[in-house]
């Protein structure tokens, strides 16, 4: 899941011709935490990731579904 995360930041940050530094300083986040994202590496927090979404222009969804067993 967080490869897949990582993976669309960072295709939505190209496609907006920023980088990682523009992103990280428009959303007030640590440059350090974007790149760790960005490779799918860290946990970030729900605010953290509402940061970034609305300066890429995304939505954040949580969904719990109950597993079949």
């Amino acid at each position: 899941m967080h490869y897949l995360l990582g993976k669309t930041i960072k295709e939505r940050r190209n496609m907006l011709h920023l980088t990682q530094e523009d992103l990280a300083a428009m959303a007030g986040v640590a440059l350090r935490t974007l790149k760790s994202l960005e490779v799918g590496k860290g946990n970030p927090s729900i605010n953290t990731l509402q940061k970034i979404s609305e300066v890429l222009g995304m939505e954040v969804r949580l969904e719990v579904r109950k597993l079949d067993n």
